[in-house]
């Protein structure tokens, strides 16, 4: 007997595999020359200046992540630390949140839902941003997603085993970035409340006595974790609340980011989709969808309270509460089904799925057409975690390009990019921080390949942004970076530009003291400059110079 597969497990199989391709490739496309840049040198400044016990004791001014900087310690003492070894944890959690947000929704999601839920989630630019980017957000993400939905599993369904799975994703999320213990410690307290209800009109202890271990539970292993550093350093804490506060504008703004475009028509319908998909959710199961409105309410409450700094940039809160991401995502997919669903009625039967999947088709091909994914990763950008493409995806009024990107690209740099063959341009000294460097917007014009040059080790010992120098360092494995001091040996099998930055093209952003004494001894080491002129010295080295 022949046994085969049906058109319904091919089209799925289809589904899966064109699904996980786009998430791969969105996710890893030009990954392998992403440069570090912003908060994801937090880590490394705290592993360079403290001990393990100091980074366990103090989230820092900076704010790194407490657990990721040890293991970022160890590397770095160990095997040797590389950008793809940082960005390995964020990598394999963001992939893994693709599959893991519809098959814990599964239950409340009908049909074909699934599905739209992961092309949504392989495709939002938030989360393949925190994909690609070393902070915690991508690890925090799907695992206080999953203890969310493990502890209402546990409560309704009478299964340990997502008690197993509540409280180390709790816990671990927790530990990697403390505002997650609001929605854990939420949920907690709604099971609370429902056994003290219970108490109360019907004198049912059983409630209580099955929340309240695991509450203290969950408690204990997260103040062993949380609290030290509470306690070691409160001003690091206490230093960055009470500072700014949430405006009108930033919750505009915040929608924008969560849904994947400042597209205002196509914002809307996505707002749209989520009203009609909340009001579907509700009626699929009131209580769990008021479960998470009070998770999402406690949160937002807290957060307001707070008052964090930056909160006013639209970022800041979409980290702080992106755990609920992926539930959006869930209601608009639900709200766009229920939606063709009411207007294939009005069809023939027969053609209902092709016109869903064209109707589908259309949408998803606008969303990503309107939002920031072709302008992040459709050229050459080793700058794609630069705050210039999250801060606003409104890239005409993006602060960052209108503060930043307002510099010509100096002529010398189309010079350098006709050069007969390819090189790549060293650029020294620069700013981690990417609303003090023109790099950023300079290598969407040029599109020539760079490194970044450390001036630590020819004219300087150390720098905010840069490695300490030793000649045969192993700790250091970056592929993004190299040492001045090395040359003009380093990268001596490709053509390079070096270039020299002498003087800042923003007048309110110095450069660097050290850098007189760099143009000194790196003359010295390669000899008479090929261009300079009021802001750059250029040294051409062709291969094997």
């Amino acid at each position: 007997m022949r046994v085969g597969f049906t058109t319904k497990t091919w089209a799925t199989i289809v589904a899966v595999i064109s699904i996980a391709t786009v998430a791969i490739y969105l996710r890893l496309s030009q990954l392998g020359q992403q440069i570090l840049i912003d908060d994801e040198w937090h880590a490394i400044h705290a592993l360079l200046h403290l001990d393990y016990r100091g980074i366990f004791l103090s989230f820092g001014q900076a704010d790194h992540s407490i657990p990721l900087t040890l293991l970022f310690k160890w590397m770095t003492e160990t095997v040797g630390l590389s950008e793809w070894r940082m960005r390995m944890l964020p990598m394999v959690f963001g992939l893994a949140t693709v599959a893991m947000v519809p098959y814990l929704l599964k239950p409340w999601l009908r049909n074909h839902e699934p599905y739209l839920v992961a092309l949504l989630v392989a495709i939002s630019p938030i989360l393949i941003h925190f994909s690609r980017y070393v902070r915690p957000y991508a690890l925090t993400i799907p695992l206080t997603f999953l203890a969310v939905i493990a502890l209402w599993r546990w409560w309704h369904d009478q299964n340990r085993q997502w008690l197993i799975v509540f409280v180390p994703a709790s816990v671990l999320a927790g530990w990697l970035h403390p505002l997650t213990l609001l929605c854990s410690g939420g949920a907690l307290l709604w099971f609370g409340l429902v056994s003290l209800k219970d108490l109360l009109r019907h004198r049912d202890m059983a409630g209580l006595m099955r929340i309240v271990p695991v509450g203290l539970v969950t408690v204990a292993l997260s103040s062993a974790l949380v609290l030290p550093p509470l306690l070691a350093d409160p001003s690091s804490m206490a230093s960055k609340t009470g500072v700014h506060q949430i405006q009108i504008e930033t919750l505009i703004w915040a929608w924008e980011l969560s849904v994947g475009t400042a597209n205002w028509a196509m914002a809307s319908l996505m707002l749209a989709f989520a009203g009609v998909g909340a009001i579907v959710f509700c009626k699929r199961d009131a209580h769990f969808a008021a479960y998470w409105l009070f998770l999402m309410t406690l949160a937002g409450v807290a957060i307001v309270i707070l008052n964090p700094a930056w909160v006013h940039h639209a970022l800041v809160p979409v980290r702080y509460l992106s755990p609920f991401i992926p539930l959006l995502l869930g209601l608009i997919a639900i709200g766009f089904a229920s939606i063709m669903q009411w207007l294939n009625q009005f069809s023939l039967r027969e053609l209902t799925h092709l016109i869903t999947a064209t109707a589908a088709g259309l949408w998803i091909a606008g969303l990503v057409v309107s939002g920031p994914l072709i302008e992040t990763y459709g050229s050459v950008n080793q700058f794609a975690g630069a705050q210039r493409y999250h801060f606003d995806y409104n890239f005409e009024d993006n602060a960052y390009v209108v503060a930043l990107e307002n510099i010509e690209l100096p002529p010398i740099y189309e010079l350098m990019a006709d050069e007969p063959g390819e090189w790549w341009l060293i650029e020294a000294p620069w700013s981690f921080a990417s609303h003090s460097t023109p790099l950023v917007g300079f290598q969407r014009k040029h599109q020539m390949p760079m490194k970044i040059g450390m001036m630590s080790g020819l004219c300087t010992e150390w720098f905010p942004g840069e490695l300490p120098y030793r000649a045969t360092d192993t700790r250091w494995l970056f592929d993004g970076f190299l040492h001045l001091a090395d040359l003009p040996n380093a990268l001596s099998d490709k053509n390079r530009f070096v270039v020299l930055n002498r003087q800042s093209v923003y007048e309110n952003i110095p450069l660097p003291e050290p850098i007189a004494g760099c143009i000194t001894q790196l003359s010295m080491r390669l000899g008479e400059a090929w261009y300079q002129d009021d802001y750059r010295i250029i040294y051409r080295l062709p291969k094997d110079f």
